[in-house]
């Protein structure tokens, strides 16, 4: 777009204030609007004096003129000209955009001449008693009906156009260059019913819809825009055959995730796009707007549904109150500061050691928030006396502890690294928040801390020991709160697959029957603040995760959202268990006990007493040897302090899952083909673990 600009007196050029331009064009498009209704408001009068000639004709023709009525002709005329055209305006007929015009306006526009008529009859009675003039009510419908159809062609002259193409489109041959996509419309409401309108009136938009989807039984056999209410989801194999669709279009705009779900396992399996509306506030917007339909998110999939945020538990944790954030650049650590700030914290410390991320936030959260509300601190949680001489400069009421090495793999390869981190920069925080005052201890753990079968969740097992045995030891309250996968996190697993399936394939899964928890990582934070005003006496709190997810369902649904067909398009390669890694992850001990809290989706466990005197010989014994870099040692001490039958039981899992993954690897594409589209896994080597209810 050329820039507005001229050339001052010094030949300098000059830009033209952006107010100046901004009115200029609000002018130039106001303008163009009142020269629409302009010439709409001039051609109704002029279709309204066609239609009264036009029904004189038809009266008169071989009919006498009733009496006096040639004398009051050019007054009446001007009346029944002058009665609809007010009406249609009176009833906001002239600034409609008559293209994407739906029932409310078609309503508006008959109504307008219904009241017409009757507004006709009675100056017609008037005329008879009052001035002995008769006009007949046969010229006064005549009249209506010519000028109701007249004054409709420039008004839905496009939705005609648009239907006839709409035909036409249905009749194009296979052999076209560019097809337009047969498209069922999942749900008959209005939404649904304006979308099917918009596809037909747009036809550039490249959607031909044939058929509607819709679980109501009242609706099925009737037709919606010319096209049939096919039945529901449990006719869709039929509804699929018979109408051979190439896209589904989802035309609900208030699902919930189990509902979603249901649809989405429902279409999947066909193998064809499942589009969504983008989040428009009403039907309206849909007719009215550019429209770009999107994908199905994995995030929409997963899950249960969210539960609400209990506004008084985030103001007990947070709200006017000093909030520090250790890991505060990281997945979950940055999702804590942006909500901490958005609920009302007094003021933020985020420390870290990351510097880019730090450099990342920073440059996010100036954008949104006053910089007087926070501060960034580079530092570590190994460092005692960095965290005291933060602690005394700013004096921190709650205090959220996200700072820890998180992932798997790179922990068994560096267990030295994770005890450091993870359990003795734990201890450190702990400790220094005691001597500083502040109110609120908060750990964030894992799911893999629980039977924990490698370093890293034995480390965040260990950091939640700590947490139990230092609460009794001074007033600050003191909890843990474990939860499983969060979606989007760094280096978690749908940003992997999303990148394999991009680079096109294959897409790695470690076992066929690998199962995870997942939530997203803003409600997993809303319930962690939450927990901060549950925090007491050393607990251990559990997030209501759902169901768990089986990772290459997981897999598979990615590829189809990205419109290919698993094991077709891109592969899925299973490559066996990583050392370390469980089938199944778990949120609590067998021996443990679940109570529920005041909030519903968060549970308290019963935890069993720990001897703190030989924990804390442990400990002394577990630093000396991360100390002196002894990398066997540290897994043989650490398994030593938690229980080792889960590691044990983790080494036998990944030897069969070497095993299994050499033989899938021999299966032909064929074969792998038909166990996606069975859904076939081989049974379960351990128990499942049911989500906390």
């Amino acid at each position: 777009m050329a820039k507005q600009t001229k050339k001052n007196a010094d030949g300098r050029t000059e830009r033209k204030p952006r107010g100046i331009k901004n009115k200029a064009n609000n002018m130039r498009a106001l303008s163009l609007r009142y020269r629409g209704v302009i010439l709409t408001f001039i051609l109704d009068i002029g279709f309204c004096l066609a239609s009264f000639w036009a029904a004189r004709a038809a009266m008169f023709k071989e009919v006498a003129f009733p009496v006096n009525y040639t004398n009051f002709e050019i007054p009446i005329m001007i009346i029944m000209t002058a009665i609809p055209v007010c009406l249609l305006a009176l009833f906001n007929c002239y600034n409609v955009m008559w293209k994407f015009a739906g029932r409310i306006e078609f309503i508006k526009f008959v109504g307008s001449y219904i009241v017409s008529v009757v507004i006709l009859f009675i100056i017609k009675a008037i005329l008879d008693a009052s001035f002995n003039v008769q006009l007949w009510g046969t010229q006064i419908v005549i009249y209506i009906v010519f000028a109701l159809v007249l004054t409709s062609i420039p008004r839905f002259s496009s939705l005609i156009v648009g239907y006839v193409k709409h035909v036409r489109r249905g009749n194009l041959s296979s052999g076209a260059s560019e097809p337009p996509k047969r498209t069922i419309i999942y749900g008959a409401g209005n939404v649904g019913s304006v979308l099917n309108n918009r596809f037909i009136i747009n036809p550039d938009e490249g959607y031909l819809p044939v058929a509607f989807i819709d679980d109501d039984n009242d609706k099925h056999g009737r037709s919606i825009g010319g096209n049939p209410v096919a039945g529901g989801l449990d006719d869709v194999e039929a509804i699929f055959e018979h109408f051979e669709p190439d896209v589904f279009v989802i035309a609900i705009t208030d699902l919930t995730k189990s509902q979603l779900r249901t649809i989405y396992e429902r279409l999947s399996k066909f193998n064809i796009p499942i589009k969504m509306l983008p989040p428009i506030s009403d039907a309206q917007g849909i007719a009215t707007t550019s429209l770009t339909l999107h994908d199905i998110k994995i995030e929409s999939l997963l899950g249960r549904d969210e539960f609400k945020v209990r506004q008084e538990l985030v103001d007990m944790s947070v709200k006017d109150k000093v909030v520090m954030v250790t890991g505060g650049a990281g997945s979950i650590g940055s999702e804590l500061c942006r909500q901490a700030l958005n609920f009302g914290c007094k003021h933020l410390v985020i420390f870290d050691q990351h510097e880019n991320g730090m450099f990342n936030i920073d440059q996010e959260f100036v954008k949104k928030y006053d910089p007087s509300r926070y501060s960034l601190i580079m530092g570590t949680v190994r460092e005692a006396d960095k965290l005291a001489a933060v602690l005394e400069k700013f004096k921190p009421e709650t205090l959220f502890h996200a700072a820890a090495y998180k992932h798997v793999p790179m922990m068994e390869i560096a267990p030295t690294e994770a005890v450091k981190n993870n359990v003795f920069g734990t201890k450190n925080v702990i400790e220094q928040c005691q001597k500083a005052g502040v109110k609120r201890f908060v750990l964030v753990s894992t799911d893999k801390a629980v039977n924990p079968a490698n370093v890293m969740g034995a480390s965040k097992r260990l950091a939640e020991m700590l947490v139990q045995t230092r609460a009794s030891q001074g007033k600050m309250q003191m909890a843990a709160v474990r939860f499983g996968n969060v979606l989007g996190s760094s280096g978690s697993v749908i940003p992997t697959f999303l990148k394999q399936i991009r680079d096109g394939g294959p897409v790695t899964v470690t076992d066929r029957n690998i199962k995870r928890y997942f939530m997203t990582i803003p409600e997993a934070v809303r319930l962690v603040l939450q927990t901060g005003a549950l925090a007491s006496s050393g607990e251990v709190f559990v997030l209501d995760m759902g169901d768990p997810v089986y990772i290459y369902d997981l897999a598979c649904n990615l590829i189809r959202l990205n419109g290919y067909v698993p094991n077709k398009d891109i592969q899925i390669k299973i490559s066996g268990l990583r050392p370390g890694e469980k089938l199944f992850e778990e949120l609590r001990y067998d021996k443990e006990k679940v109570d529920k809290t005041m909030h519903e989706g968060i549970f308290v466990t019963k935890l069993e007493k720990i001897d703190k005197k030989k924990f804390d010989a442990d400990l002394a014994e577990l630093k000396a040897i991360a100390e002196r870099e002894d990398e066997a040692g540290i897994e043989k001490k650490v398994f030593d302090i938690v229980p080792r039958a889960a590691r044990e039981q983790a080494i036998k899992e990944r030897e069969s899952s070497m095993r299994a993954a050499a033989a899938e690897a021999k299966m032909t594409e064929t074969e792998q083909a038909e166990t996606v589209e069975q859904g076939e896994r081989t049974a379960p080597t351990s128990g499942e673990t049911q989500a906390v209810a």
